[in-house]
């Protein structure tokens, strides 16, 4: 939806108020200072726009609003709008949004001819959209979280005055790693291209409630309220459209070889021999494969068909997301819609002033407006969710951790495993000092070594940690154990075993007067055992030291 010059446009008078709220000062724009406006409100929040104008009688000082508005203060904004008058069949009601100014600016015009050449008119232009969505879009965090649910991730990072409802089952799992990697070098998503990615991801959605200015976070979509009848005498224009259905088959792999099952289709009768998507786990977990099954079943969800409406006239009471519509009886049965209930996806409107000149129609309460005016509708049966769109964020990422061990005492150089709860997998623990010394969860595999060795990360090692979505792997270890360097002039390679220098095996080869020499050194406290090879010599002691 575009503008108001041609297509379904109508004209209709209507009472507004703009309120700029700045530093706790409110200056409040009627209608007939309002001289266009824009909305477009989605079911996850609104994007508006406004251009306003100031007449000053005498002076520019009685522009008050200026100074503020030419400060850096975040400036919050409300827009008020309502039918001027109702009709027989139904009373005018109101609707309101609230939001925060993205952008502004403003025009002025000065006046040569009165003395001291004053600004007598400014002409305000703002861009605005709803608190969460505005903020969240500033916000790049770079965290780790440890056995928390997506619910306490998006609390933490809700910013002032941001209130979210959350009723989805996924964000109440518990997760071993949560990771946000926002601020690092080359991501350029925020927070909430992050937000909108997870609920894509885990098929839920975010929706806005204009009236209470608040968010909620659902499995499904909201369902209550009664159906309001959409009446013949306010449309223009009813389109039907049909969105694009999925024409792939869907399945789910499993890698790990350790997996009975490898794959598992998804249902999709409407495919095209030929065409698929395969998403891809590796999990030896059975229980992972069927988990992700059921999310691709319901993420496959088609949307069904929709409906666009254009009015003729601005509709008594506003009509806005999450609404339930269905066509009053006038319609006739004829009409493709008659006789569905539907859902209002999303509300366009676009009014610029009969009037624009900046002196006219000057403080009135209400004003004259063409108006187009549409709105999308889908059915209230339809269950896939609709999302803006996003950036997808960037992972891994990489951080600093050292290994943790409980085995043996705090100078020796032990390894232990620990129990992953919920699947018994072996794990390490690794500490992160960067955040307060947290602990994360990381895969007891052998990484890069061939299974051949068995050489466990000892306590205290230097790790490098790669950070995903939702899991942690050693990628790297990123210093030597105590006493495993040896002088660059003897060329040498050692392996060490054990707890520690009183405690361990000894493997190393150096260069002696240029020539190789092997030796095996075993000590325990005072027990002391050491073959050594070298030309010509092959040396066996044992001692105490």
């Amino acid at each position: 939806m575009s503008g108001t010059e041609g297509g379904d446009t109508f004209i209709d008078r209507l009472t507004a108020t703009l309120a700029l709220t700045i530093s706790g000062e409110t200056f409040p724009v009627g209608a007939g200072n309002l001289k266009r406006f824009t909305l477009d409100i989605e079911p996850w929040g609104f994007e508006g726009s406004a251009s306003f104008s100031f007449v000053a009688s005498a002076a520019q000082s009685e522009d008050t609003l200026f100074a503020k508005y030419m400060d850096e203060s975040l400036v919050e904004v409300s827009l008020t709008l309502a039918r001027a008058f109702g009709d027989a069949e139904e009373e005018a009601t109101g609707m309101t949004v609230k939001g925060i100014v993205t952008d502004r600016r403003v025009t002025e015009r000065a006046f040569p001819d009165v003395a001291g050449q004053p600004v007598l008119h400014r002409q305000y232009a703002i861009r605005f959209e709803d608190r969460g969505n505005a903020l969240f879009r500033h916000h790049h965090p770079t965290a780790l979280y440890v056995d928390k649910s997506l619910k306490e991730l998006i609390e933490a990072n809700k910013p002032d005055g941001v209130t979210i409802a959350h009723q989805w089952s996924a964000g109440e799992t518990k997760h071993p790693v949560l990771s946000l990697g926002l601020g690092v070098d080359g991501s350029e998503a925020s927070f909430r291209d992050y937000l909108f990615w997870v609920l894509d991801k885990e098929n839920a959605g975010l929706f806005y409630d204009t009236a209470e200015d608040c968010y909620q976070i659902l499995s499904a979509k909201p369902g209550d309220g009664e159906a309001k009848d959409l009446r013949l005498s306010t449309v223009a224009s009813i389109e039907a459209h049909l969105p694009s259905l999925r024409r792939d088959a869907v399945s789910v792999l499993n890698a790990s070889t350790e997996a009975a099952i490898k794959k598992k289709d998804i249902a999709n009768d409407r495919a095209v021999q030929g065409l698929r998507t395969d998403h891809l786990i590796r999990s030896p977990i059975a229980s992972h494969l069927d988990d992700r099954v059921t999310l691709e079943t319901a993420r496959a969800q088609p949307h069904e068909p929709e409906a666009v409406v254009r009015f003729r006239m601005f509709p008594p009471t506003p009509l806005l997301p999450s609404m339930k519509v269905t066509l009053e009886e006038t319609f006739g049965q004829s009409v493709y819609q008659y006789g569905k209930t539907y859902r209002v996806a999303s509300t366009h409107l676009r009014a610029e002033a009969e009037r624009s000149g900046a002196t006219e129609d000057h403080g009135e309460e209400s004003n004259t407006y063409r108006i187009a005016h549409e709105l999308r509708l889908e059915l209230a049966s339809d269950a896939a969710f609709r999302h803006p769109g996003f950036q997808q964020p960037i992972w891994p990422f990489h951080v600093e951790g050292k290994i943790l061990s409980e085995t043996g005492e705090e100078n020796q150089g032990t390894y232990q495993t620990y129990e992953e709860e919920g699947t018994s997998l072996d794990v390490y623990r690794v500490k992160v000092p960067l955040w307060g010394d947290v602990t994360v969860i990381v895969s007891f595999e052998p990484n890069l070594q061939i299974g051949h060795f068995y050489f466990p990360a000892y306590r205290d090692a230097r790790v490098l940690l790669a950070l995903s979505y939702d899991r942690a792997r050693i990628c790297a270890f990123l210093d030597w154990r105590p006493g495993a360097r040896l002088p660059a002039d003897t060329q040498g390679n050692q392996i060490l075993v054990g707890k520690a220098a009183e405690d361990q095996t000894a493997i190393r080869h150096v260069y002696t007067d240029g020539k190789p020499e092997l030796t095996i050194t075993r000590s325990k406290d005072n027990d002391l055992q050491v073959i050594t090879v070298s030309e010509g010599t092959i040396r066996f002691e044992t001692r105490e030291t």
